[in-house]
């Protein structure tokens, strides 16, 4: 029951203290009344703190905030006043009352401090309108709140410039990269830029995830374009290869070009074919302890000293080989003579010789020797 005598008392003192009071008495009877207050309570409580509010210290109206901010028959005018108060009275009530519409919240956006703009974007539910001007207006922290609310929607307009202010920000990246409403075209737009990490809690994801769809058939399209410039790339080799055979382009160029992209098989396998050896016996030349066979090999078939300080080179990232060792095998190189080269290669392909490499079956033959031996004698009786 309202106690109108002593709310008349309270309202003739225009001190503080009896301002403090005469809300909270209003407070008090308006929460209190629950679901079944009277329209008369509900305009009373709206009218007297309205016209006293400008009176009311910070303090006072901070609590008065936190009091009313989630009844839904709060007075509306009272709730946009407090909303556009300083932060510390209006963040209750942005971020929790159902009194505000979404055109209150819209002009309170449009022009609001980032802080104002947080307890909004916290919100239980924010719609299209209100998120258009976070996604416009906010700062980092802003933008990372409304993408982590699930109960806020989006335009997809709103959603790609929330990713194009994605690309600085790992913390919006995250944030977007739960949200089950992601339309293909941000999901596109933001895949590219996410971090490694992130693209990894984007695989944990659910199937029905966008992003985890947009991710697989990524990774399927990535692996199958690999698969395409290898092949594209063995097929330039070999081409490479048969026009040195051919005499078509020099053996330097192909010897630089390998060389000095590590591709040892291409290397290898061009030295077989202009040798018309085994491209697996060749393949070994090209990092064993001895560079004598290398040396023949390259010399015979025309590489300059140039070109073979390329091979020389890729051998020494190999082999760890230092300065003075390197000077010693360019030496060995000019050394040797192109005819001489010649009539030792020739001379080693007559005799069958493998440049002191043994084949796999000489190999295998050897460990059977050797287990043989290892083999102790049978005791006779």
């Amino acid at each position: 029951m309202i106690n109108l005598a002593k709310l008349a008392d309270l309202a003739r003192d225009t001190s503080a203290g009896g301002r403090k009071s005469l809300v909270s008495m209003l407070t008090d009877l308006f929460v209190n009344s629950g679901d079944d207050r009277d329209e008369q309570i509900s305009l009373l409580f709206g009218d007297i703190v309205l016209k006293v509010l400008g009176q009311l210290e910070e303090e006072t109206r901070i609590i008065l905030s936190k009091r009313v901010c989630k009844e839904k028959d709060a007075p509306r005018e009272l709730m946009v006043k407090l909303a556009q108060d300083e932060f510390p009275v209006a963040g209750p009530v942005l971020e929790n009352s159902p009194a505000l519409t979404s055109a209150d919240l819209v002009e309170i956006a449009c022009s609001a401090s980032m802080e104002h703009l947080g307890a909004i974007a916290g919100r239980e539910t924010v719609d299209k309108a209100v998120t258009t001007v976070l996604v416009d207006r906010g700062d980092t922290a802003v933008l990372s709140k409304v993408a982590e609310n699930q109960g806020a929607e989006f335009a997809d307009a709103s959603f790609l410039k929330l990713v194009e202010k994605a690309r600085s920000s790992e913390a919006i990246q995250a944030a977007l990269i739960n949200r089950t409403d992601l339309p293909d075209a941000a999901a596109h737009a933001l895949l590219p830029f996410l971090t490694e990490e992130l693209k990894e809690r984007v695989s944990a994801l659910g199937a029905d995830s966008t992003l985890v769809q947009l991710l697989a058939e990524r990774a399927a399209t990535e692996v199958a374009a690999r698969a395409h410039k290898l092949e594209e790339a063995r097929e330039q080799s070999n081409a490479l290869i048969r026009d040195v055979v051919s005499k078509k382009t020099k053996i330097d160029d192909a010897v630089t070009l390998f060389a000095r992209s590590d591709r040892t098989a291409e290397l290898g396998m061009l030295l077989a074919k202009v040798s018309n050896l085994p491209p697996s016996a060749v393949s070994q030349l090209l990092f064993s302890a001895s560079d004598k066979p290398l040396i023949i090999l390259c010399k015979a078939n025309g590489v300059t000293a140039e070109a073979y300080k390329d091979i020389l080179t890729m051998r020494a990232r190999r082999l760890r080989i230092g300065g003075l060792e390197l000077n010693a095998a360019i030496q060995r190189y000019a050394a040797l003579s192109e005819d001489g080269a010649r009539r030792s290669l020739e001379t080693l392909k007559q005799s069958g010789a493998n440049f002191g490499l043994k084949t796999e079956e000489e190999k295998t033959e050897a460990e059977a020797v050797r287990s043989k031996k290892n083999i102790p004698f049978a005791s006779s009786r």
